[in-house]
Parts: structure tokens; sequence; C-alpha cells
């Protein structure tokens, strides 16, 4: 009932997750609509560091310290990793505050969707067993599951698996050691078939590329018939573009996502 709904509002109103606040609204009711939807703040949207549209899709690898074995594979990005966005997913990695999820996983699945690509399904990049244990949840999954329920897409978890334990690609900064760190640690399990599918895979931040580069490689080996990658934020530091995505986040074509 819409006086239930009204009755809970207030009190016990919905927060930003950016600012923490009560959403302030812009006056535009398919903006705010977006807004609760997402539990972001009209301001801190605004606010949001998107990478221009034409800038979402990003080579894998700018940098190839050796002959590339998936030339044509690439990277949606919707936005730089700065300001907010950084404070998000540290939030989700390592605060457990996995509700954030739900509001990056829209800009990433409007990314996907506008990129005219099509795909049978979502896959996350799977985290080490004993780092999951410890934070409790992959936050690459959690993104996933939201993406492949915006898009409409099974989310197939358990068809990409680690063979070894890595240590985190954020303590490496020479780019051979940071691809020597995830060689060969992604496969798919003998149970799973990824014959000709074609997959979105999911992470969280994109860097140098090599965790996705050696994750989507273990799909194409197994048969996959394509994989593009998508993650919340670019942190890449050969990756320049400092604009703005400034058309409307409401329009027909993104809000068909929110739910």
């Amino acid at each position: 009932m819409p006086y239930r709904s009204a009755i809970r509002n207030f009190f016990f109103p919905k927060v930003c997750v950016f600012c923490g606040g009560v959403p302030v609204r812009s006056g535009r009711a398919k903006a705010d609509s977006l807004c609760e939807d997402l539990s972001v703040c009209a301001v801190c949207l605004a606010l949001l560091p998107f990478k221009l549209f034409t800038a979402h899709e990003i080579p894998c690898l700018s940098n190839a310290y050796e002959s590339d074995p998936i030339p044509g594979f690439s990277v949606l990005v919707p936005f730089r990793y700065e300001g907010e966005i950084v404070s998000a997913l540290r939030a989700l990695k390592f605060n457990d505050a996995p509700y954030i999820a739900r509001t990056l996983g829209y800009f990433m699945a409007t990314s996907a969707y506008a990129s005219g690509r099509s795909f049978d399904a979502v896959i996350p990049v799977p985290l080490s067993t004993s780092r999951l244990r410890r934070r409790g949840y992959n936050q690459a999954a959690l993104l996933a599951t939201e993406i492949s329920g915006r898009l409409e897409l099974p989310c197939l978890e358990c068809f990409l698996i680690r063979t070894r334990s890595t240590r985190q690609q954020s303590r490496f900064v020479d780019p051979g050691l940071r691809a020597a760190n995830v060689r060969g640690a992604f496969a798919v399990p003998e149970e799973a078939s990824v014959e000709g599918l074609r997959i979105l895979l999911v992470d969280d931040v994109f860097t140098t590329g090599n965790t996705l580069h050696e994750a989507a490689l273990a799909l194409f080996r197994a048969g996959a018939a394509d994989v593009t990658a998508v993650t919340t934020a670019s942190g890449r530091d050969d990756d320049n573009e400092k604009g703005f995505m400034t058309s409307d986040l409401s329009g027909a074509k993104k809000h068909r996502f929110a739910r």
C-alpha cells in the first residue's frame, strides 16, 4: 500500500550510500525515481566521476609485456577511480558494506547494455578461498549478481575458479610481477561448460588488466565464444580521460534497468 511506504520512509528514510545523508531531490520525476531506487542523492549523483560515454570501453592491456594471446579483449568502465567511487569500493571490499553493490552494479549494467553487445551469462572474477573466508563475500560476485538481475542474464558464479592463491595485486608496482602473480591462476571446472557462450566478466576495479586478462584467457581456453569485462572504475595510469558523462542518467534507455 502507498501509505505504508510513505510511513516507512518517514520513520526510516533511505540514506545516500555515498554521503550518508537523506537523499536530496532534484525536482525531476525521472531523476528522483532513479535516485530513490539506487539510494543516491541528486547531489552525489551529479558529482560522481563518470567517464565520458565514448570512453567506457578500454583495451585490457595497454602495455603488454609480451605478445597478447587475446588482443581484442576490452573492458567496460563507467567511472574513473577517484572521489566517492574510491570510498564506495573500499567500503564494499573492506568495511562489510555489501549493499553498495546494488548501486554500483546499476551503473555497470548500464555500461554493458549501452555497449550494444550481446551476452549469454555473467561471471565474476573469483576470490581465493582464504580471502573469501576473511571477507565473508566476494565483492565481484555481489556486483555480478546485481548486473545479471538488471540485464536478465544468468550469473554463473561457480563457472570460474582460482587454481591457487595469489598475493594482492596492489602489492606489486612492476607490471611484469603483477602479470606473474596471476598467471595461470584461473580455470573453468570440468563439470562446468562455457562452450560457445558470450561472457560478461565482472570485477570491481581495473588497473593493469592482468587479473581480468588471465580470467578471460581461462574462459577462452574453455571454449567461450567471446569475453568482455566490466568493472566499476578504472585506476590505470594511462587512462587520462577526464571528462564527465553529462547525459541524463534517468533517460529511458538507462532507466530501463531500474526496478
